[in-house]
């Protein structure tokens, strides 16, 4: 297979899109809504397995965790565009991607909502540069990745995934993606490492010459 029909699957908030600090003060009032405290390292935490099972491991109580689902559900696009917490690319996004689309297939898995997604990377331009788009608040990632890589019949061992998450790392490993971690989104470095993937990225300068 030539290497400009190879495949890679982005996660999008933390890696394209700079957006713990849309999300964190979401997450932290919705948590508030429900009587309980929340800190940034907590919601860390939450993304270093299941999202979704984290959010109800956490509440614990089903009744509550349905009253915070519906509370971050009606506020979220308040704080996706609102401007103190609006949902911004990276400095550096537009222009990778615009260098990496020439090269691969551009695919999205996220645990956002699709049209916020279709509208950031639209008003910066590089909508056009990315096929399937799925994201997704209730599928797991894992789930996201098989279907994209049977939308496009590509091998696993052919397509990167490049996240910023222990847990996105842990389901790329499951269908035997080639995994790039980037350090500049919700963990750390030393905590990435410790999942092995196979690239570690601290820049986007870098990340280009890991994927070209």
């Amino acid at each position: 297979m030539k290497k400009n029909k190879n495949l890679i699957i982005f996660d999008f908030d933390g890696v394209l899109a700079d957006t713990f600090d849309t999300f964190y003060p979401l997450i932290k009032n919705s948590m508030n809504h429900i009587g309980l405290p929340f800190k940034p390292d907590q919601y860390r935490k939450l993304f270093i397995g299941n999202v979704h099972q984290g959010f109800k491991d956490f509440i614990n109580n089903e009744e509550t965790y349905l009253i915070f689902k519906e509370f971050r559900s009606a506020n979220y696009d308040k704080y996706y565009y609102d401007k103190k917490t609006k949902a911004k690319l990276f400095p550096e996004t537009t222009e990778f991607v615009k260098k990496i689309s020439a090269k691969y297939i551009l695919t999205i898995a996220s645990y956002g909502k699709q049209g916020n997604i279709k509208n950031i990377l639209k008003e910066n331009g590089i909508e056009g540069c990315f096929g399937l788009i799925l994201a997704d608040s209730t599928n797991s990632k894992e789930a996201m990745i098989k279907e994209i890589l049977n939308q496009y019949h590509v091998a696993p061992e052919k397509t990167f995934f490049v996240t910023d998450t222990v847990g996105d790392i842990k389901a790329a490993k499951k269908v035997r993606l080639k995994t790039v971690a980037v350090t500049w989104g919700f963990h750390n470095k030393k905590l990435l490492t410790s999942l092995k993937p196979d690239h570690i990225s601290t820049n986007f300068q870098q990340l280009l010459k890991i994927l070209t």
